[in-house]
């Protein structure tokens, strides 16, 4: 063979690679990442999230570029701020009522959503990793969810442990809402009629997860979550596109309530019953009733000690006692949450549990709020997702201690880590 001089050695596995296939290598590594998120946080076990970090983390090492933005910038320190701050406030909490350590396994889910920031604050990743994440995710849930209501008969849907059917509707309820806050950004893409009926499947495929699983908590905050949604998209749109919007929801949520399969009209009835029979005087134990005796024996027991709290161990003592003493259903001692999540975190963690919850919610909310003013598509869009990500739990929060789950806490964590990770590097204009 003569040497030209012109020959390339043709690129082996042991052959080193080039920055431009590094690059190509990591940007696919972060997106997978983002991607793995939402499409797994429902139908994967949630301690398989833990991957998350640990990819971008490796994306960060393969990266060849420089950092879109300086970090930490003061709003990235408000966010790190709440995360640390909200899982100390359990760790402290342990040896300050006799558990020692205990508040680690609620600590560490959601401060692992700060290695999540630092990594993408040196990574460039698209937001259609996130978006197609999402929509894949939540019609497989809403596939598993058929499924079992449908096919296998169970009464209410459900997930993988710790998960159970209060959980998985309202996550999978969460999962459609990120989904319809994507529109927004899908209407700006190329194939922006894939894209839109793509995220509005995910979208209507949570609303059927949370039907399914009767999770009538979720349904409480939906109104609350579709008036953010059109506070963000509606002024944008010509009025009869929005008049069919708001024809199209009506029509599928009340397919939703009337449909006997999904059993929303015998869960709404149901609770309405139980609140009318607590009212009269009724002591019969419902799931409606025994929410209102415990949430006035938490506020008994956070009058008692508003400053320390009782801890967890503390808490479910002190319900007990209750009981014995004849001063609610002896029943509600075997309930370890407040089904409340205000109300649990000032019973268990006291005042400064209450405070970084309320920061928790309230610090994101402030920051994504002002993203729906203006910018790109893209950076409304991910604004649309973070305000309607403490709205749902908030919301959600209202009648379960969803926080008092690890799995609440990285599910949370993570996503807040994500979503701010992407907004703070999305195009202003």
């Amino acid at each position: 063979m003569i040497d030209d001089g012109h020959h390339r050695m043709l690129p082996g596995p042991f052959a080193r690679p080039t920055p431009a296939r590094q690059d190509q290598c990591h940007a696919r590594l972060a997106g997978m990442a983002l991607a793995f998120f939402g499409g797994g946080f429902l139908v994967l076990p949630w301690w398989t999230l833990a991957i998350v970090p640990l990819l971008l983390g490796l994306a960060v090492l393969l990266a060849n570029e420089r950092p879109p933005l300086p970090f930490p910038q003061r709003q990235d320190r408000w966010v790190m701020a709440v995360l640390l701050c909200y899982g100390l406030s359990w760790v402290i909490a342990g040896p300050w009522h006799g558990e020692g350590l205990r508040g680690l396994k609620d600590a560490w889910p959601v401060w692992l959503a700060v290695p999540i920031l630092v990594a993408l604050s040196r990574l460039r990743v698209s937001s259609a990793w996130l978006w197609g994440g999402f929509a894949a995710g939540s019609l497989a849930t809403g596939g598993w969810a058929a499924w079992q209501g449908l096919v296998k008969g169970t009464s209410r849907a459900n997930g993988h442990e710790p998960l159970h059917a209060i959980l998985f509707g309202n996550l999978g309820l969460l999962a459609g809402l990120i989904c319809l806050a994507g529109l927004g950004w899908a209407l700006g893409r190329d194939r922006r009629l894939v894209w839109g009926l793509l995220l509005a499947a995910g979208g209507f495929s949570g609303l059927m997860v949370s039907a399914l699983s009767g999770s009538r908590g979720g349904w409480v905050g939906l109104p609350l979550a579709l008036w953010v949604l059109y506070r963000g998209y509606g002024p944008r749109l010509a009025a009869r596109w929005q008049l069919a919007g708001v024809a199209l929801l009506g029509v599928l949520l009340a397919a939703l309530y009337v449909a006997p399969q999904t059993g929303v009209e015998r869960r709404v009835d149901n609770a309405v019953d139980s609140l009318e029979q607590y009212l009269d005087g009724d002591q019969e134990m419902t799931s409606v009733s025994a929410r209102l005796e415990m949430w006035k024996g938490a506020g008994h027991l956070i009058a008692e000690r508003p400053l320390a709290g009782w801890g967890g161990r503390g808490y479910r003592q002190a319900m007990r006692d209750r009981g014995a003493a004849g001063l609610q259903d002896p029943a509600l001692g075997r309930f370890w949450h407040a089904h409340n999540d205000l109300l649990d975190a000032w019973a268990k963690r006291g005042l400064p549990g209450l405070a970084t919850l309320l920061a928790l919610y309230l610090v994101p909310l402030w920051l994504f709020t002002r993203g729906l003013r203006g910018g790109s598509r893209e950076r409304r869009a991910l604004a649309m997702a973070g305000v309607l990500l403490p709205v749902a739990f908030l919301s959600f929060g209202l009648t379960y201690s969803f926080l008092a789950y690890p799995a609440g806490g990285l599910v949370y964590g993570l996503l807040l880590a994500i979503l701010w990770g992407l907004y703070r590097q999305a195009p202003v204009a």
